[in-house]
């Protein structure tokens, strides 16, 4: 089973995964996977990490400080490191194909995919695993992976909203237990 969730910035993807990540391991399952978190100074957003979810290994994969003089891969005001995507995310998303009973991508969005190593991860993913995975996707970015993932029939995909981001960690957590 692949499920996808999308819905504008902010509105709580990668907390709906983190609650079916804990929801599923109180279920005895092993859960593996990325989670992409903002980094704050105070109410700013200055960056996002990135964190393997059965390692808790993680590391800043976009910054502010990035834009001018690590990273020349750059997204509004961050600067991006693909090599932090690599080493922590691609690695996470394998580990976790091979070794979890769930595989959560969070997120499929322009930073991540300027890393060719994870667009590749996603493709197997999406076409090689047996394993059920949950992704979450960036709303409105353009991308052949995307589209390719948004027209596939066979992917269920919720669109998360105020109403809804409280009711769809249980219902997520419901499909894959059943």
């Amino acid at each position: 089973m692949k499920i996808t969730i999308t819905g504008p910035p902010g509105s709580g993807k990668t907390t709906t995964v983190i609650r079916v990540a804990e929801m599923l391991r109180k279920k005895g399952y092993i859960v593996g996977g990325m989670v992409t978190k903002e980094i704050r100074e105070g109410k700013v957003r200055v960056g996002f990490e990135i964190i393997d979810l059965l390692t808790g290994e993680k590391d800043v994969m976009a910054h502010v400080d990035f834009y001018d003089e690590i990273s020349p891969y750059r997204v509004g005001k961050y600067g991006v490191k693909v090599d932090v995507i690599d080493s922590i995310g691609v690695k996470a998303i394998e580990r976790a194909l091979k070794e979890a009973d769930v595989v959560i991508v969070d997120e499929v969005g322009k930073m991540e995919l300027f890393s060719k190593k994870f667009e590749e991860a996603i493709r197997k993913c999406i076409s090689q695993s047996e394993k059920p995975v949950i992704m979450t996707l960036h709303m409105r970015l353009r991308h052949s992976l995307l589209s390719n993932i948004r027209n596939n029939s066979e992917i269920i995909s919720y669109t998360l909203s105020y109403l809804n981001r409280n009711v769809l960690p249980p219902l997520i957590v419901k499909e894959l237990t059943k």
